[in-house]
C-alpha cells in the first residue's frame, strides 16, 4: 500500500488488516466479520466494530461452548490482524435469582 497525493507518492509498505481511513475499508471489515454469526455458537449481536457474545450458563458444556467460542474469534482476530481492544473487552455476570431459590 502507498498513498498518492498530485503525482507525489509515498513508499510501499506491507500491510494487513483493514486500513484505516480509506474508502474501502469499512467494506473489506465487513468481508472479514459479516459471516461471524454462522459459526459462533452462542448468541451474538453485530454493529459496525461491535460484538456481542451472550450465552446462558447452566452446565459445564454451557461454559465450553462460550470459550469456544471465544476463543474462535481471537483466532479471527489473529488471523486477519482485526485486534480486540483489551480497555473495551467486558465481561457480565447475570445471577438468575430465581433458579438459585428453587435449588435451596
Amino acid at each position: 500500500m502507498r498513498v498518492e497525493v498530485r503525482g507525489d507518492h509515498s513508499d510501499w509498505v506491507s500491510t494487513s488488516g483493514v486500513p484505516q481511513g480509506s474508502v474501502l475499508g469499512p467494506l473489506l471489515f465487513l468481508v472479514f466479520v459479516n459471516d461471524i454469526p454462522e459459526w459462533i455458537r452462542t448468541s451474538v449481536r453485530m454493529f459496525a466494530d461491535d460484538t456481542k457474545l451472550w450465552t446462558r450458563i447452566s452446565t459445564l458444556e454451557d461454559s465450553h461452548v462460550l470459550h469456544d467460542d471465544l476463543d474462535k474469534l481471537m483466532c479471527l482476530s489473529d488471523k486477519w490482524k482485526l485486534g480486540f481492544n483489551p480497555q473495551k473487552c467486558k465481561t457480565v455476570h447475570i445471577l438468575d435469582i430465581q433458579s438459585t431459590q428453587s435449588t435451596r
